[in-house]
């Protein structure tokens, strides 16, 4: 009789990955053809029979199992329902497989594996591996993994897919820009672009991953230091963990400029759109830790709620001649409109001008200091602006109306 139970209530099994074997598989992963994934262990054997443990699982505790983050006894004595399917498999032919739940408290000791085995997945093994893989390669390595809610998910749609990429890497290229001295205002450029380019080189699954790369080192380097690819790889990777932190996240935001905020937007749009639960990144640099981020699927809405509410300071300041149209003290509020132009500028009086406008008169031109923001929207490519007065002195000349 075969080693797996045939026509029982679980279903029709296929083995995915066989992690030790004796003569045949004694532990491995399976699933039945209704998704559902079992952790299967033999426990005892006679020459009557075979008794085999099935520890059922949802695929996110299935992939922390394979990457070695819980122990092999506690994947039979700690369940996510309570309980284990005892299965005991007769030699003789034609003679019925018994199928029994045996609550996890209730499972005899010796079938328990020891304290402190893990599984040892060869596949994940070799993915997780990325510190050896980044030395082997001298690349950047990224293993990017989007995590559905329902089931192991080998496939995902192209269009999303292809949002979340570009926008990934557009975020990246935004970053390098800033970390470069490069203006924001401006295109971003081709050499930036060829230090922060990553590409594809492999996908897996649990659910959805992706593995990229980039940067290749000089083989003739003495020292492989730190790319510059791994410094921008490093702030998005700080940007993700930093999730909806109301303080720390607008202050990285504001060093990283609007342009990366806008990038950021998009590639977090993305991520709604396909429908994930969670963002997983592992990221390894020649001779440096894996480094981790991760966000959660509610965070992703917090965190461009966040965003939304964020004012981003332009980098330079506004220096213009004025003449007052409005104001109001009791809300700090006056409208300047640009000498020779029809712009208007509706500010908030910051507290280091609250004495240049205590005399302030409509016939008179000054020269505003102003601090411009741009609030980005979940819309995207759109943004709004404000305005914030920082200092207001008398023109060299002043013009009357």
């Amino acid at each position: 009789m075969s080693f797996l139970p045939e026509r029982t209530i679980l279903g029709q099994i296929d083995i995915i990955e066989v992690y030790d074997f004796y003569d045949k598989p004694v532990l491995f992963s399976c699933k039945n053809k209704s998704g559902l994934i079992f952790i299967v262990i033999c426990v005892d054997s006679s020459d009557v029979s075979e008794i085999w443990l099935y520890a059922p699982m949802s695929s996110s505790r299935f992939q922390n199992v394979v990457r070695g983050k819980v122990e092999l006894r506690d994947i039979f004595n700690n369940t996510e329902d309570g309980f284990v399917y005892y299965v005991k498999i007769p030699h003789e032919e034609g003679t019925n497989v018994v199928v029994e739940t045996v609550n996890c408290n209730e499972i005899p000791d010796e079938y328990l594996p020891e304290l402190g085995q893990v599984i040892q997945s060869e596949d994940n093994c070799e993915r997780n591996n990325l510190e050896t893989v980044s030395i082997q390669k001298r690349r950047e390595i990224i293993d990017f993994t989007l995590h559905f809610p329902e089931e192991e998910i080998t496939e995902a749609p192209v269009g999303n897919l292809g949002l979340i990429l570009s926008s990934l890497q557009e975020t990246i290229d935004a970053i390098g820009q800033i970390k470069l001295g490069k203006s924001e205002s401006h295109i971003i450029p081709h050499e930036v672009k060829q230090k922060t380019q990553v590409v594809m080189s492999g996908v897996f699954s649990g659910s959805f991953g992706m593995r990229l790369e980039g940067t290749v080192y000089e083989e003739d380097s003495l020292g492989l230091g730190e790319s510059f690819l791994g410094q921008c790889l490093k702030e998005f990777i700080e940007l993700i963990n930093l999730g909806a932190n109301t303080e720390e996240l607008p202050a990285k935001l504001n060093v990283l400029k609007k342009k990366t905020a806008f990038k950021y937007t998009e590639f977090l749009t993305a991520l709604t759109k396909i429908g994930i639960s969670k963002l997983h990144i592992d990221w390894a640099s020649p001779g440096q830790k894996v480094q981790m981020g991760e966000i959660e699927q509610e965070t992703v809405f917090e965190v461009l709620d966040v965003i939304k509410n964020t004012k981003l300071r332009a980098e330079t300041e506004i220096c213009v001649n004025v003449k007052l149209t409005h104001i109001n003290y009791s809300r700090k509020i006056l409208t300047l409109q640009e000498v020779g132009s029809k712009k208007k500028y509706k500010c908030f009086i910051a507290d280091s001008a609250m004495k240049d406008v205590e005399t302030i008169s409509k016939s008179v031109v000054y020269v505003a200091t102003i601090q411009e923001y741009s609030i980005v929207s979940t819309v995207l490519n759109k943004e709004k602006h404000e305005y914030e007065l920082l200092s207001l002195k008398l023109a060299a000349k002043s013009e009357s109306l």
